[in-house]
């Protein structure tokens, strides 16, 4: 009986034991945690600032806003084939490609008109 007292004591103490290293290594690191990140927070603006001029002329940051179904779209618009197999940095890739290509193109066609026209 004694011994069986004395394990019933021993389990008791060791699941005290392993509540109390619980809250020294667990709880009370998260809590500070918590508080701290809920203090820089509130010192921050919660608005992110606007896009700037760059967002309006390089395509490669216009093109990492799109989701992969929009980059999808405008590949399809673009006539780019094997597109729904490509993954999110190849297809980007693919798009500035041809769409340099186009603006290539389409400059080469301009001059070429005002050439004809003067």
């Amino acid at each position: 009986m004694k011994n069986n007292k004395l394990e019933k004591n021993i389990e008791r103490a060791r699941i005290n034991l392993y509540n109390i290293l619980a809250i020294l290594i667990v709880i009370i690191p998260e809590y500070f945690a918590e508080l701290i990140y809920s203090i820089e927070v509130s010192q921050h603006k919660s608005i992110l600032p606007d896009e700037g001029d760059a967002w309006e002329e390089d395509a490669e940051l216009k093109l990492s806003k799109m989701n992969i179904y929009e980059l999808r779209l405008m590949a399809k618009r673009l006539s780019i084939h094997g597109y729904s197999n490509e993954n999110r940095n190849s297809l980007i890739r693919r798009i500035i490609k041809k769409s340099k290509k186009r603006i290539k193109w389409k400059s080469s066609k301009i001059q070429n008109i005002r050439k004809t026209l003067l």
